[in-house]
């Protein structure tokens, strides 16, 4: 997932930073704005995650520890923090957002490992 990787951490990036900011007082419209389209973008990102279940690579992703980790990173950062801004709980999207982030580090790291350590998937990386 090298090509979905830069994108998905630097708009994470962009998201918690303006979470930060909000919770640190803050709280414009354009925070709030930035929050939702960063959320927007997540949404899509996770529903790409899940719908590509194809192969050896997408494995590390779906299951055990990783595939939690992904799964519930995916809906703080996608669609529970969207929602939550659209109903004007801002605050609270923004804690969502920011807990999804940490967790979507460790499930990447998680899912790094798991690939690694799999001989099948390894092999299929290198041939494509």
């Amino acid at each position: 997932h090298y090509k979905l990787l830069p994108f998905h951490f630097g708009i994470v990036a962009l998201g918690s930073a303006a979470a930060a900011l909000e919770l640190l007082g803050f709280g414009t419209g354009a925070l709030n704005a930035i929050g939702l389209t960063v959320s927007a973008v997540e949404t899509g990102i996770g529903a790409r995650i899940e719908l590509n279940r194809s192969g050896a690579t997408a494995r590390a992703l779906h299951e055990g520890a990783s595939g939690l980790l992904l799964r519930a990173a995916g809906l703080l950062t996608g669609p529970v923090a969207f929602v939550l801004r659209l109903l004007g709980y801002g605050p609270v999207a923004a804690v969502c957002f920011l807990s999804g982030a940490m967790l979507s580090r460790y499930g990447w790291v998680f899912a790094g490992r798991l690939s690694a350590s799999d001989p099948e998937e390894t092999i299929a990386a290198q041939r494509s």
